[in-house]
């Protein structure tokens, strides 16, 4: 079963910039002050997925210490 992950913002830089990192825009609504809110989704990774990332982060992290 896929699960899910939403984020919500009203910067368009940060929409591209979470395209980039693998979110999917969904909706668009206006807001009261004339701008917009912009409604993102992704794939919640796996358990298997998420260790990975762990590791490859701490894996950088050191490589850069």
């Amino acid at each position: 079963m896929l699960r899910f992950e939403y984020k919500r913002c009203q910067n368009w830089e940060d929409v591209v910039t979470l395209g980039a990192d693998g979110w999917e825009l969904v909706g668009v609504t206006p807001d009261e002050q004339g701008g917009s809110w912009f409604y993102l989704k992704r794939t919640y990774p796996s358990i298997r997925e998420q260790i990975t990332q762990e590791q490859r982060t701490r894996a950088l992290q050191e490589a850069g210490d």
